[in-house]
């Protein structure tokens, strides 16, 4: 194929022998592209790529495959004509062949007769391309047409796909205005599927607003006019009262200024207006709500540190209290012992044994006086036997008070409270059961406490004078009257998660409850064992009961206690204290290693108290002796020792007396038969 744009190419169809070679050579020289083809089908093929004209002799006319190209220029598109330039010989024979090929080839004909110039040729030639590139200019205007047709139908597709889909409403609108160029109407020219559903009117093409809605506000008439006669783009939120709608819009001209038509997207945010105004009325009572709490806050704080200054009265007075005590019962007994101590160093014998035991009498109401002492500070029953034991306690001891109370407990047993919980809900019902005595005048109080799946529920009730609680709470209070307790209890209970609910009337009397959220099995947690002071080597239990001294461990968690323990131990041959522990934990560890034969055990120590400490040692050696120790040997804890497996519970006081005979006891009643806690022969 010839070099150049085919579009321009010049085809040459002439049998063998003739002069398409020379034409094309001419042509070539005048700036034309010529190619030659030898046959039919060339001349079909160059057609297909493109072609500006054919130019061939009539001999060609009879050439094979010639019906094929006449086709395939009748079947050219309806812009394309290829002009045909035929080579004659005239002669009216030839001139009707030339006549019919016209017909077929459905295009433009040039006809030259032979022979012919070179002028001739080259301006049929240039006759033909001009005719040509016409038709090809006529081409890319059609093309540029479809595609610019193709365009417009997909954008007018896309923009009908929006118009239908998009969930906001959709409307063109023709403001109407009145003689004096005043907005006061308009009507609805197109609405998108959507519109119905925003707005509520149906069929609304064609028809006016004021027909739709007549009522329907003016400041809709004023901004829609506005628009169309500026031109100038709104968007505004405004609500349609008698739509019961509120909406957000964005409206814009569209057309010609003098057809005064409005483009408005709009959707309807009622929902959107309604949450508002619900979260500001939220707000107004958040704001409310929050002055409130202020007011109570700053009120609360007033109480507290008038709390906190009757706090420290109490103290200074609970400790001038404590101090006169100690000064005129405690100290006056020690200056009394020790005068009877004295007098016994003076002799005789006689005499000095009986200062002696003056001297013992006196020491022992001293600890009883301590015992009570302390008790009443912090009863030792509630840090070793819980909190329900402790409220059966404090309810005996109102009897000091001239106040019977009827303790009910209703409990699984399951119920384990921190210890920091327990006192708390000890003091506030101590604080309640005062105040029934102080301020209600009563009598008789009933104390209920309910054990329930997750929480502690304490009823304390009286029938006394009762007070009125509105009254109560707005009056300012007096720091010796019971609204202090009464706050602070309910501070505590707040502190704990819990609360404290009041029932009281003028002669009605008064029912406080404390409730309490916690586990049903709560357990205390336990330190791991610190160090344990070892004084002696591990060794078999039946090897110590045979052979030797009974070995033993002191387990106290007060220091001079355990060594006076041990002094008075060590005083007997058949006794050897190997260890000493200050906690209930030290001595599980202690027995687990080196499994003495017995254990002198206190009942009141951290981590583990002594009660619990005997059993798990009695439940893992049954054959090691517990002799319990403690300051308070009432029937409560002498139970609980027994319970627990201890063979015996002895006052600290009686341990110079007792404690050596008391171990010889045990080991011998829980060793092998026949055999003392020496090994020897019985």
């Amino acid at each position: 194929m010839a070099d150049g744009n085919p579009e321009d190419r010049i085809l040459l169809l002439a049998p063998i022998g003739q002069d398409a070679t020379a034409m094309a050579r001419l042509l070539r020289t005048h700036g034309f592209v010529g190619t030659v083809c030898e046959s039919a089908g060339d001349a079909c093929r160059y057609l297909t790529e493109g072609a500006g004209a054919l130019l061939v002799t009539e001999e060609a006319l009879e050439l094979p495959r010639m019906p094929e190209l006449l086709h395939e220029l009748n079947a050219q598109p309806p812009w394309s004509e290829l002009p045909l330039i035929v080579l004659t010989h005239g002669g009216e024979s030839r001139l009707a062949t030339l006549l019919h090929l016209v017909a077929q080839a459905a295009g433009s004909l040039t006809l030259l007769e032979r022979p012919l110039g070179e002028a001739t040729l080259l301006r049929s030639v240039e006759v033909a391309l001009r005719a040509r590139h016409r038709q090809y200019q006529v081409r890319d205007l059609l093309e540029q047409q479809r595609i610019v047709h193709k365009e417009l139908r997909e954008s007018e597709e896309k923009y009908r796909s929006l118009f239908e889909s998009i969930d906001q409403g959709f409307c063109t609108i023709e403001v109407l205005f009145d003689e004096h160029d005043e907005p006061v109407d308009y009507r609805f020219l197109s609405i998108n599927p959507c519109f119905e559903r925003q707005t509520g009117i149906a069929n609304a093409v064609g028809r006016r607003v004021r027909e739709v809605v007549p009522l329907h506000e003016d400041h809709w008439f004023q901004t829609y006019g506005k628009i169309a006669k500026t031109g100038e783009a709104m968007r505004f939120e405004r609500e349609a009262a008698q739509l019961h709608r509120h909406y957000d819009v964005f409206a814009w001209r569209v057309g010609e200024p003098a057809e005064r038509k409005v483009a408005v997207l709009f959707n309807d945010i009622s929902e959107r207006k309604a949450s508002q105004a619900r979260l500001e009325q939220f707000a107004e009572e958040l704001e409310r709500q929050v002055s409130e709490r202020t007011q109570e806050l700053m009120s609360s704080q007033g109480q507290l540190r008038a709390l906190a200054t009757e706090l420290n009265l109490a103290e200074q007075r609970e400790r001038k209290r404590i101090a006169a005590e100690m000064h005129d019962h405690l100290a006056q007994m020690l200056v009394l012992v020790r005068l009877k101590l004295g007098q016994a160093k003076q002799g005789p014998v006689h005499r000095s044994l009986e200062m002696i035991k003056q001297a013992e009498d006196v020491v022992n109401d001293a600890l009883t006086y301590t015992r009570n002492l302390v008790a009443e500070l912090s009863p030792p029953v509630l840090h070793e036997f819980g909190l329900f034991a402790a409220l059966k306690w404090l309810g005996e001891q109102m009897q000091r008070y001239q106040l019977h109370v009827t303790v009910q407990i209703e409990s699984t047993g399951g119920l384990r409270l921190p210890e920091d919980q327990a006192v708390l809900m000890f003091q506030s019902v101590r604080e309640l059961l005062m105040n029934a005595v102080k301020h209600a005048v009563a009598k008789q109080a009933f104390l209920l406490v309910e054990e329930g799946e997750g929480y502690l529920q304490i009823v304390v009730e009286d029938q006394g004078v009762g007070f009125d609680l509105l009254a109560m709470a707005t009056q300012q209070p007096s720091p010796l009257s019971s609204k202090f307790g009464l706050f602070s209890i309910r501070e505590r209970m707040n502190a704990m998660g819990g609360r404290l609910e009041l029932h009281s009337a003028p002669g009605e009397g008064t029912r406080a409850t404390l409730i309490l959220p916690c586990a049903s099995s709560q357990q205390t947690s336990l330190e791991p064992a610190s160090k344990v002071s070892f004084l002696g080597a591990p060794a078999s239990l039946n090897q110590t009961r045979l052979h030797g001294p009974c070995r033993v461990l002191i387990a106290d968690d007060h220091t001079m206690v355990r060594e006076g323990l041990r002094s008075v131990l060590e005083g007997f041959p058949d006794i050897d204290v190997i260890g000493e522990a200050s906690n209930g934990q030290e001595a599980i560890d202690f027995t687990e290693r080196f499994k003495p034969a017995a254990v002198v055990m206190d009942i009141n120590m951290p981590l583990i108290n002594g009660i619990e400490a005997t059993a798990r040692i009695k439940t893992r050696h049954p054959e090691i002796v517990v002799i319990g120790m403690s300051v308070n040997a009432s029937a409560d804890n002498h139970d609980a020792m027994r319970t627990a497996g201890a063979s015996m519970l002895l006052t600290k006081e009686a341990a110079v007396d007792q404690l050596h005979g008391a171990i010889q006891q045990a080991v011998r009643e829980i060793g092998q038969p026949g055999r003392d806690v020496l090994g020897r022969s019985r």
